[in-house]
């Protein structure tokens, strides 16, 4: 899959590629926290979303198609507008939203706020790991493309990608050897494996 361009004439590359990871993050914490929680979760999930194309609007971009799959959110826009500039922005826009998210329900009180602002925190965090087919990752790979060209930018965030994923494993594998318990961490790392 071309994690930076689709040429033009053709649809874009859908924004599911990294996207789609939020409804797996849901999924994860639903399965380690109890399914009663999971409602924060999804909303964390959803203004996550709303925030790409809410960006995709306001920078122009034509929005083909916005879906919702078992996979997760897939967003389909005309690639010819979408300059490495905008592809950042774009890509920054979902944790910027859960950023934020989590700074408006600091002083709120309660389990769901709790819950809601940590999951608005750790979903920006996650995604913004330099990896390919995260938020960080597309930051990365169109930041890379404006100086040293597509292909070179592509190389080099795929390798980036499978050593930060092979040590994320390996700390997961440290931390349960060492502590057991929480498995969030080793998750993560499996599923970021299989998506090499």
């Amino acid at each position: 899959m071309d994690v930076l361009r689709i040429p033009a004439g053709r649809m874009a590359r859908p924004l599911g590629a990294y996207l789609s990871h939020t409804l797996f993050f849901a999924a994860g914490w639903s399965v380690l926290n109890g399914f009663a929680d999971t409602v924060p979760v999804l909303i964390a999930v959803l203004l996550h979303e709303l925030g790409h194309l809410i960006a995709c609007r306001l920078l122009g971009v034509r929005v083909r198609t916005f879906r919702a799959t078992a996979a997760g959110a897939v967003i389909g826009y005309d690639a010819a507008l979408l300059s490495y500039p905008r592809e950042m922005i774009v890509a920054a826009a979902g944790p910027f939203v859960n950023f934020l998210s989590f700074l408006l329900v600091l002083g709120c009180h309660g389990r769901a706020a709790a819950l809601f602002g940590i999951a608005s925190l750790a979903l920006a965090l996650f995604n913004l790991l330099p990896h390919e087919k995260l938020d960080g990752g597309v930051i990365l790979s169109a930041l890379l493309s404006c100086r040293f060209g597509a292909d070179a930018a592509a190389r080099f965030v795929h390798i980036f990608s499978a050593i930060l994923t092979v040590l994320l494993w390996a700390c997961a594998v440290a931390v349960q050897m060492r502590c057991g318990g929480n498995l969030s961490l080793l998750l993560v790392s499996v599923y970021l494996l299989m998506t090499l």
